[in-house]
């Protein structure tokens, strides 16, 4: 108990920690540094969470191939701002195989589709806020019998994409493109990104409504049938 504590607790507060700390090679164009540690990080955490379990070749296998989906389902709407199914896919991931999976998928997920849409100081940002939020919706549904139907898994999603992704990725934009960021010249940033954030949380919760019964019970299936992440 107290070891999945302390991971818990490093885990949220490290990643922040690496972010900021990586500052200034994220703003001379090292960001691949903070994206590695985030990446070394989250790896951590899964194998710690996972206790005495060695992870299996299957596991890794099921990793790439929800970072593939993810991937895909940004790359194929491109040409719509906004409207990405990434949000959704990592979600359901984080929910059948478990919060630390879930927060593994989305920061890969961004890492990888950011070598088809560019990479740059924003990404470790939305490698954070991807897996943050599919972190956060393990977290509530992971292993919950209860509460699991798809408008609160929608409503969540959709809140916790707004919300926490949102402000993550305009964080960004504030902290980089402002040589001394205060609230004055934050708060602009913010109130410009929240009707993008909103065509995402949106979509995303659209997804998840749609998307639950299907990809959601064949993770269920998946993770059950080859016993995947301790389920």
């Amino acid at each position: 108990m107290y070891k999945k504590i302390i991971t818990l607790f490093v885990f949220i507060l490290g990643i922040p920690a690496i972010i900021f700390g990586c500052s200034k090679l994220i703003i001379s164009k090292q960001y691949y540094v903070a994206s590695a540690l985030i990446i070394a990080l989250a790896l951590a955490a899964l194998f710690l969470s996972l206790e005495k379990k060695k992870m299996q070749t299957r596991e890794l296998v099921a990793i790439a191939c929800v970072v593939a989906l993810a991937v895909v389902g940004r790359a194929a709407l491109f040409m719509l701002p906004q409207v990405k199914l990434t949000c959704a896919i990592v979600i359901l991931a984080a929910i059948s195989f478990g919060p630390y999976v879930g927060f593994l998928c989305g920061s890969l997920s961004m890492l990888v589709s950011n070598i088809f849409f560019g990479q740059g100081a924003h990404t470790p940002f939305q490698m954070f806020g991807m897996g943050l939020v599919a972190f956060l919706c393990g977290l509530i549904f992971y292993k919950k019998s209860y509460g699991r139907s798809r408008p609160a898994v929608a409503i969540v999603g959709g809140i916790l994409c707004f919300a926490v992704y949102g402000f993550i990725v305009d964080s960004s934009s504030a902290l980089f493109f402002s040589a001394a960021p205060t609230v004055k010249t934050m708060l602009p940033v913010y109130i410009s990104g929240m009707s993008f954030n909103a065509i995402h949380a949106v979509t995303t919760l659209i997804a998840l409504f749609v998307a639950t019964p299907y990809i959601q019970d064949t993770f269920d299936r998946i993770a059950k049938k080859y016993g995947l992440f301790g389920t």
